[in-house]
């Protein structure tokens, strides 16, 4: 053996105690030596050939080593570590970290459309990521792109919202003194949020189709133009339930009736009419007009509140009301409302009794409450 095959043989068995010192799981020795073995006896320039292949070698045998040890590392990482990095808020949906069991439930379980929509407008850039439609309420995640420099929250920078469907007003689905019913919700932080918005079909106005464009236009403070993304939306739903008991309890001058329940795995939404029963005017009624509702499973689980929206004839003696609040992880057997008037502060109507908590008093209306059985018919 001459000196230059001595040195090749000395190399090479050093390159593969470094080979085999590697600490990965796929052994890669025998595959890179066999080739670089028969590669060495080939009628090519063995010079060249030899300083060629040994750096190839050398590079693949680095690349894998490194791409299998990342490999090899992560899966050492523990639960708890795992699941601190799936919360990390860059990698997750709006809808997962905003809050609303309904948003979290249609994001898991597919129920939502994920988009990648944007505009710019003078260095402001706006993004529509993820949409939802249950038949009751739409829900639009946005969110900018995150600045260290930026105080105000992305709702601040909002300054207006009109929303089209298929090129037509949303309140023109309304009923007469349509209030749109638009809503602006916290995101997952400072640079997302949620719009929201609902049907008046329960106050005599039309239900939105099931399938349709929706037009967004968001004005931002310090810029002039509007920013416009075109959303498609459809209702992915097909698992909910519809009731209409028509149960009405009496109180003093209040007739309540449980107009309609709507069960879908987002929302929960109920429809709710009040009646003075003497056909006074309902808004010099503080009891009817500042009535609410609590929801609660024949658990006696309350049920979150996510909002809601009424309607009265001006001058009118009823109110239909819907009220919007988080789904139920089961359907119960019965469901149980209780109405209740919020308690202000002796002679400052608007100013709320607070509780150890700061939370404002109520005081439920027990000659009101109802108890429904729950048929999950649809």
């Amino acid at each position: 053996m001459n000196t230059r095959s001595k040195l090749e043989a000395k190399e090479l068995e050093q390159l593969e105690r470094l080979i085999r010192e590697t600490p990965i799981e796929i052994d890669l020795v025998n595959s890179t030596m066999n080739k670089y073995e028969s590669s060495r006896y080939t009628k090519q320039s063995e010079s060249s050939r030899t300083s060629k292949m040994r750096q190839r070698v050398m590079m693949i045998t680095a690349t894998a080593a490194m791409i299998f040890s990342f490999l090899f590392v992560t899966s050492l990482i523990s639960p708890t570590m795992a699941a601190t990095i799936k919360q990390v808020p860059v990698l997750s949906s709006i809808f997962k970290l905003a809050g609303d069991l309904g948003l979290q439930t249609a994001d898991e379980k597919g129920l939502s459309t994920k988009l990648n929509a944007s505009v710019t407008h003078d260095d402001f850039t706006l993004n529509v990521s993820e949409v939802v439609f249950d038949g009751t309420r739409v829900s639009i995640g946005i969110e900018r792109p995150h600045k260290e420099d930026e105080k105000e929250t992305l709702s601040d920078r909002i300054s207006n919202i009109e929303l089209f469907i298929n090129g037509n007003p949303i309140n023109s689905f309304g009923g007469e003194n349509s209030m749109n019913g638009i809503f602006l919700n916290p995101g997952k932080d400072n640079d997302s949020a949620i719009i929201e918005f609902v049907d008046e079909r329960n106050q005599g106005g039309r239900p939105f189709p099931e399938q349709f464009d929706l037009t967004l236009s968001t004005t931002i403070t310090g810029i002039q133009d509007p920013l416009i993304i075109d959303i498609p939306v459809k209702n992915k739903i097909e698992d909910f339930v519809t009731l209409q008991p028509n149960v009405s309890r009496d109180y003093d001058n209040i007739r309540f009736t449980v107009k309609k329940l709507e069960l879908t795995p987002i929302t929960t939404n109920l429809t709710t009419q009040i009646d003075l029963i003497d056909n006074s005017n309902f808004t010099q009624s503080p009891t009817a007009k500042y009535m609410g509702v609590d929801f609660f499973d024949d658990q006696g689980n309350k049920l979150k509140l996510i909002n809601g929206n009424g309607w009265n004839a001006t001058g009118g003696s009823y109110q239909i009301m819907d009220y919007r609040f988080h789904p139920f992880e089961s359907i119960p057997k019965t469901i149980t409302l209780k109405p209740y008037v919020q308690l202000y502060e002796d002679n400052q109507m608007g100013v709320y009794q607070l509780d150890e908590n700061g939370e404002p008093k109520i005081q439920y209306i027990p000659e009101l409450e109802v108890t429904l059985p729950i048929n999950s018919q649809k």
